[in-house]
């Protein structure tokens, strides 16, 4: 894998699972990160463990993702720290196990919000340092969900995850003329807080599913982030890559 070192990258909903095992890979490979969550407590301490296993620059805050004044903020103080972004995974979301008619106007938006609205947010902040530099990597993680609407996933979570994969085509027809791609992941079943809230009833159903026989780990999203930030994935661009172990194949 080529090293990232020399670039900069932010990562959102980088406190725990998916999101600190794909800042911990970066670092790994050189990269500075800025992390960003609204879990203090963790967020510190994953900021700690990546600084002092990897010796890179870890820059963290605290920031309500959905609003984006505090977005903003965060990228200014980012470049400001680093002196420029290479590359932004859109990490952060948010998961309500709630039937359709639990759904509540205000948590429908809430989603809608971190799941999706931040990601527009945080490329806008971005792009204009990006397109200076003629060069960017944008990753946006969806799921499976937001490919066949899920088996246990909410209805506005499997919108908003939709969402992300339009959003990123859209974005990479947008950007690539200034050697900036989008790309997004669907992660399928992972070992995290999410996979945790459901039964293991549930959880042995995908993994009865799925051709490889187990839930995946962060590491295995934190790989394909890694792949996808790299200056091998130059050509490829506007995809969705699956991270399922093959329950869903398309």
């Amino acid at each position: 894998m080529d090293s990232l070192k020399g670039q900069s990258a932010i990562v959102t909903g980088s406190a725990r699972g998916i999101g600190k095992a794909i800042a911990r890979e970066f670092a790994t490979l050189g990269a500075n990160v800025a992390l960003c969550d609204v879990q203090e407590e963790a967020l510190e301490e994953t900021a700690k463990e990546i600084r002092d296993k990897t010796g890179v620059k870890v820059f963290h805050k605290v920031v309500d993702i959905a609003k984006e004044a505090e977005v903003n903020a965060f990228v200014a103080d980012v470049e400001r720290t680093f002196g420029s972004i290479q590359i932004l995974v859109n990490n952060a979301g948010i998961h309500p196990l709630h039937r359709i008619e639990e759904i509540t106007s205000e948590e429908w938006d809430l989603v809608m919000a971190v799941n999706l609205r931040a990601m527009f947010y945080f490329c806008k902040a971005v792009l204009p340092g990006m397109r200076r530099q003629k060069y960017g990597r944008i990753i946006n993680i969806s799921s499976e969900a937001g490919k066949h609407g899920g088996t246990v996933a909410a209805c506005h979570y499997a919108a908003s995850k939709g969402g992300v994969l339009a959003f990123t085509r859209n974005l990479a027809q947008q950007v690539g003329m200034d050697n900036i791609t989008a790309n997004a992941i669907c992660p399928g079943r992972i070992v995290t807080a999410m996979a945790n809230a459901v039964s293991k009833e549930e959880n042995q159903k995908f993994i009865d599913n799925s051709i490889l026989k187990r839930l995946g780990d962060p590491e295995d999203v934190a790989f394909a982030a890694s792949y996808l930030a790299s200056p091998r994935a130059k050509f490829i661009t506007g995809e969705s890559m699956m991270v399922n172990g093959g329950t869903l194949r398309d």
